[in-house]
């Protein structure tokens, strides 16, 4: 019996260690095959070596031409032969060997390429100067391995392998390369993490719909001119990135996208779009930290000097209602935290938003300790209409751009223009007009989502393209150009009357890169009188919509979109729209009086329209706040992205409570998404209240939802701090005395019950800590947790 016993535990253990890797169990036992020339070809040559490669071979490197204490660099003169054998080892961990690609010709050559090929290990090797990534992984390859333990073997990096001034580190790529681990690798850095060795773009870039790849532990990604690790496209899910250390990188540390459009929004996201945790206390003393993520994800706690995760400080995991509660035992090192979430599928999100100081709590309430949650978000197609919008124009992929930019967002409006700067996609070498598929499925997409979609008529004929020989200065001068513009406005419609609502007469017409303006005024004006009569006889229901200037804080764009209020066009119109605000705030003296002074110079617009008979709506567009990162780095007026994201939410609650449509440009991070879900079906609406507090600049708008509930939103409207504690302030709202209060944080994306009294019939809110974003109060008349209001 006891024989039988050991028998089964034997088999039990080998089942056991197939499951966890099967190809390897399966690997085949190859010959050792020494590297003994650094020469680039020839006898002894690492090329001649893959080249004669078989299945379960090693390749090493001969210690006495490849010192561990002083390298040797084989100059690779062009590319190497592709790794298809399958469980090949090549192995430099006890020796020092430097490819270097300098003299390799072409855009985009990687050093060694992995390409339906499994079980390959590669270690020890000092890779750069390459056009393309040190290291790529494509076809349907599977369970190869990139680095190892650093502290094995007696090279410069021991297992690990060093990344530098590549295009990128390392690419793993296509559809079927999956189960990949890439760890104990120095990706921009040398191993003491002095040396700024960056790669020139990403240093890990997963892409092109690859899965269940890890990265991690151990790595060190720096420097890099990109995403430390970019996750790209909306195909690319289940890449785990675990116990790294990420750091000072030119985009962020971790980036789920798709790219970004000319105006720098981004694409099409990958790993699921999962959003980063929130902290929600923290004690770098103590070395406690608490948040909120999603359901049973695990997080990581990093360390960083901004906003990456240069130190990884512990994990934990979250529980099912996504609280987390993370105790290291010894102080953090500080001086900011961030932290990433893993779900149970495997996906990581990008790092947290940093934390500043020595200790913070995010309660919305003095006193209060009931516990926040993790705000749920939702998708556009099931939201209500809350007039808040995503500006798109001169998009590169129309076929994958829109679901993490607009739909997981939960946007319910979009601005875009398929011609301008789009010569790829409208043909102007037809005869006819003509708008390629992909373009029509976007829209169509947009519409099946429930968006109401407004269409930019800007248009550029092959005489007119911007810059062209016989480029005009102006626009719209002579006829035949007019009539040229009608064809196109009338094509336009026809095609999309019954996904577009709205159609815009042009974008920016007070402003051109190298003319005083792309279209004078009264030709402006002229041009509207001509061309409202061919969109109403296309599309009686179309909104049209005038202005769209530039920022009105400019004396021009705000004379150019003054004189259209005033002009006849007012009546024939539905929209009025501007672009208020590139990084405008009160930080700025020049900024200042328009910041202050904005919302009486709306009301002057309001009040000016009317006046000559204008019965529409108003919408803003373009509301920007640009980050110190790319691609907003290098522009006036640049703010952290936690001043940014602040800044942004202040302007999209400000304009909803003045009953106008929100569409932004750039800046509001991981507050776009919760904002939208929110405000769905807010409407302005009036809500006596008194508000007691100790500051003068509290900024407050209310919003009538459905189903008898309200929502009050207050913030200090001064220059925004990375963070701000918050002012006590106490709220009172008559006849409310039956309703309960949740508060919601949209900067850091939770919500927390809010502790309120009954006293003669009205609510009195105690408490309250307002700080310099908005801060949103859900009044309703049950006791409920806040879900936001979906569609029908």
């Amino acid at each position: 019996m006891k024989i039988v016993r050991a028998v089964f535990l034997i088999v039990c253990m080998f089942c056991a260690v197939f499951a966890l890797s099967p190809a390897a169990a399966l690997a085949p036992q190859g010959e050792t095959i020494w590297v003994t020339s650094t020469a680039d070809s020839g006898p002894g040559s690492l090329r001649q070596a893959m080249e004669g490669a078989q299945p379960g071979d090693t390749i090493i490197f001969d210690p006495s031409v490849f010192p561990p204490g002083a390298p040797a660099t084989i100059s690779i003169t062009s590319e190497l032969p592709h790794i298809r054998q399958g469980s090949l080892t090549i192995d430099a961990s006890n020796t020092g060997v430097i490819l270097d690609g300098s003299s390799v010709t072409g855009d985009w050559t990687a050093c060694l390429q992995i390409v339906d090929s499994d079980n390959n290990t590669i270690r020890g090797l000092q890779i750069s100067n390459f056009s393309g990534p040190g290291i790529a992984i494509s076809g349907y390859s599977q369970y190869n391995l990139i680095g190892g333990d650093r502290s094995v073997g007696i090279g410069p990096f021991g297992q690990g392998n060093l990344f530098s001034h590549n295009s990128a580190g390392v690419v793993l790529s296509t559809a079927g390369t999956s189960l990949n681990t890439v760890t104990g690798n120095l990706i921009g850095t040398d191993a003491t993490g002095s040396d700024q060795l960056g790669n020139r773009q990403q240093g890990i870039w997963i892409t092109e719909g690859t899965t269940r790849n890890i990265i991690g532990p151990d790595n060190v990604i720096a420097y890099s001119g990109a995403a430390g690790i970019e996750v790209y496209e909306r195909d690319t899910v289940h890449n785990t990135i675990t116990q790294n250390s990420i750091y000072a990188n030119g985009w962020q540390g971790i980036d789920l996208w798709g790219g970004n459009d000319l105006q720098g929004l981004p694409l099409s996201a990958g790993n699921n779009f999962l959003i980063a945790p929130t902290i929600f206390e923290f004690d770098l003393q103590a070395g406690a930290v608490t948040g909120t993520t999603c359901r049973h994800c695990t997080v990581e706690i990093f360390s960083d000097s901004v906003d990456e995760g240069a130190h990884f400080e512990g994990q934990v995991t979250a529980d099912s209602m996504g609280s987390f509660t993370f105790d290291k035992g010894a102080s953090l090192i500080g001086p900011h935290l961030t932290a990433t979430a893993t779900d149970l599928d495997g996906n990581t999100s990008e790092f947290s938003m940093p934390t500043s100081g020595a200790t913070r709590s995010l309660t919305l309430q003095q006193g209060n300790d009931m516990p926040a949650y993790h705000l749920q978000t939702r998708h556009s197609s099931e939201l209500r209409d809350n007039r808040i919008g995503r500006a798109f124009t001169g998009l590169a992929n129309p076929g994958t751009y829109d679901q993490a930019t607009i739909y997981d967002l939960g946007a319910k409006r979009a601005l875009l223009a398929i011609n301008h700067q789009e010569p790829e996609y409208v043909f102007w070498d037809r005869s006819e007009f003509y708008i390629s598929p992909e373009w029509e499925d976007v829209v169509t997409r947009m519409a099946e989502n429930g968006l109401r979609v407004k269409y930019k008529l800007t248009f550029w004929d092959k005489a007119t393209w911007p810059g062209g020989v016989d480029a005009p200065c102006a626009r719209f001068k002579t006829e035949g150009e007019i009539e040229r513009y009608l064809e196109f406005v009338q094509f336009i419609v026809r095609s999309f009357k019954d996904r577009i609502q709205y159609y815009e007469m042009w974008n920016e017409p007070d402003i051109a890169n190298y003319c005083p303006k792309w279209i004078e005024v009264d030709d402006y004006i002229n041009l509207v009188k001509r061309t409202v009569p061919v969109i109403r006889a296309e599309y009686p229901g179309a909104k049209i919509a005038v202005g769209a200037v530039s920022s009105p804080m400019f004396p021009d764009a705000k004379e150019y979109l003054f004189t259209l209020l005033q002009s006849d066009i007012m009546p024939l119109v539905d929209v009025i729209s501007w672009h208020p605000m590139y990084g405008t705030s009160p930080e700025y003296e020049f900024h200042q009086d328009y910041y202050y002074g904005y919302p009486s110079f709306v009301q002057e617009i309001k009040d000016l329209a009317s006046a000559n008979g204008f019965e529409g709506e108003y919408q803003v567009d373009e509301l920007t706040w640009w980050t110190t990162r790319p691609p907003g780095g290098d522009q006036d007026w640049a703010y952290s992205t936690t001043k940014a994201a602040k800044y942004a939410s202040r302007a999209i609650v400000m304009h909803l409570g003045m009953d106008i449509a929100a569409g932004l440009h750039e800046g509001a991070g991981n507050t776009f998404p919760n904002l939208s879900s929110v405000m769905a079906g807010a409407l302005p609406a009036t809500l006596p209240m008194q508000i007691q507090t100790t500051v003068t600049d509290t900024v407050s708008y209310t919003f009538s939802l459905p189903y008898g509930d309200h929502l009050v939103a207050l913030w200090t409207d001064g220059a925004a701090l990375d963070y701000d504690p918050g002012i006590r302030t106490t709220l009172t709202i008559p006849g409310l005395a039956d309703h309960t209060v949740t508060g919601i944080d949209v900067l850091h994306g939770f919500e927390q019950p809010i502790i309120a009294s009954q006293e003669n019939g009205d609510l009195v809110i105690p408490d309250l800590l307002v700080r310099d974003y908005p801060i949103l109060l859900r009044l309703s008349t049950t006791k409920v947790v806040f879900l936001p209001i979906l569609a029908r």
